[in-house]
């Protein structure tokens, strides 16, 4: 499909109305609107992601008659990437295949499971999905309601913060984004419960997206050399000269290895993660202060099944920053599991502070593996590397971009990911560090 304003336009008002969104018939066809670039008036405004492209406009469907009042709402709408290469390696099929069985599935099943009264997590509606593959990729499509539409907007940043630091939220954003991620993880514990055969169907039908035959993102063990970036630093620190290290390393040594025992589901403490919560994915709704009181997920491309200490330390890593790492650790995770209970029946309990520290520990290295990648983002807010692949340059793979990223001689990188792993042995997160016998039956 041609990605011009118009043939977007004509295309989506025919796919909605075949679907019948909203009501829409061929007497009542459904009219996208896409919004224009500024730039270009025959392009519609896209945002590029490694996963996506992203367009939004404004759908409008007629009144009918009888009761069938007319709509008028705004869409977003998410296309695979153009560069062949990037589809390829980061598996944009398998990604909407789980954003589409999330929204179909997984979501509606986890909140008919919520008890009476409980308030499950704000997440987009879905309207419409297609996943096909092959030749006519370009036709798959996802689209969702524009959350703007709701009262949700992207993390507002203090004007005082810049550069690395707004990749950072504030305490109040990040309790209000782990609630969020504390009630979705909650509604699994009450579902695998009450309903286990269905659950584990459901589970069955996630695609991995991030391990293949030939490993992880990054093959040959890179994983890694690229960790010793952030344990060099605490060599020279004679806190730990004394041996501190030697869990963290130990993680290390087997980095593939031991990512990959993280990310086995083992019961009981298993949910069903998101897989990239991070800023980027959440939105917030303001009160009239201006304070966050509410956050809404979306973009479950990586959405997996596996220990709640996944989600917990990539978010955590990527978005709370030195200060919130060192002084209100137990605070956030207090928050979360407040909020895991607050969705769950009295006759299923929730993980408890010790348990949860122990699934940090085990799954810390997840967290430490995805911020590797997501670091370059938190210095330049518009990193264009990856996006601006040659379909034909066979020298250059995205596994090699990726890690010249990391290997770029910044010093802020660096100190971002020594933080981290400061953070993990202080914590005790790397003491000893070997994984128990695996469990991964529901």
């Amino acid at each position: 499909m041609n990605t011009s304003r118009e043939s977007l336009k004509l295309w989506l008002s025919d796919v909605l109305t075949a679907d019948g969104a909203y009501g829409a018939t061929a007497d009542r066809p459904a009219a996208f609107d896409p919004d224009r670039d500024p730039r270009h008036a025959s392009r519609p405004k896209q945002t590029q992601r490694l996963s996506s492209v992203v367009a939004s406009g404004r759908l409008t469907v007629p009144a009918g008659s009888g009761s069938q009042a007319a709509t008028d709402t705004r869409l977003t709408v998410k296309l695979k990437p153009p560069v062949e290469l990037l589809r390829t390696v980061l598996k944009s099929d398998r990604q909407f295949h789980n954003e589409m069985h999330a929204y179909q599935n997984v979501v509606p099943f986890l909140f008919e499971h919520l008890p009476d009264g409980a308030r499950g997590p704000s997440l987009p509606v879905f309207v419409y999905g297609r996943n096909e593959c092959g030749a006519r990729w370009s036709e798959d499509v996802i689209v969702l309601e524009d959350p703007r539409g709701q009262g949700y907007v992207p993390a507002r940043t203090p004007e005082h913060v810049a550069g690395a630091g707004s990749a950072h939220m504030d305490y109040g954003h990040l309790a209000v984004a782990i609630a969020a991620l504390g009630r979705f993880h909650g509604m699994s514990f009450t579902a695998k419960q009450k309903n286990p055969v269905a659950f584990r169907k459901l589970v069955g039908n996630l695609r991995e997206i991030q391990w293949d035959e030939d490993g992880w993102l990054v093959k040959g063990n890179g994983l890694k050399s690229m960790s010793m970036r952030g344990a060099r630093p605490l060599m020279d620190q004679d806190k730990y000269r004394d041996g501190k290290l030697k869990g963290f390393l130990t993680m290390i040594r087997e980095a593939d290895r031991n990512l990959k025992l993280a990310m086995t589901p083992k019961e009981p403490f298993a949910v069903i993660c998101h897989g990239d919560y991070c800023k980027p994915n959440i939105l917030f709704e303001y009160d009239d202060a201006g304070q966050p009181r509410d956050a809404m997920i979306t973009e479950f491309t990586a959405v997996r099944y596996g220990s709640p200490g996944l989600d917990l330390s990539y978010f955590l890593y990527k978005n709370a920053d030195k200060d919130v790492q060192d002084n209100r650790w137990e605070d956030l995770l207090a928050v979360y599991l407040e909020s895991v209970a607050a969705v769950l029946p009295a006759d299923v309990k929730a993980p408890t502070a010790e348990q949860l520290h122990h699934e940090l520990r085990f799954h810390a290295l997840y967290g430490y593996a995805h911020l590797l990648f997501a670091v370059p983002n938190m210095i330049n807010d518009n990193p264009r590397e990856l996006l601006d692949i040659d379909n034909d340059d066979d020298k250059t793979t995205v596994e090699d971009l990726l890690v010249a990223r990391i290997d770029a001689a910044d010093e802020k990188i660096t100190e971002i990911l020594s933080g981290t792993v400061r953070h993990i042995i202080d914590h005790g997160y790397a003491e000893q560090y070997e994984f128990p016998s695996n469990n991964s039956r529901l």
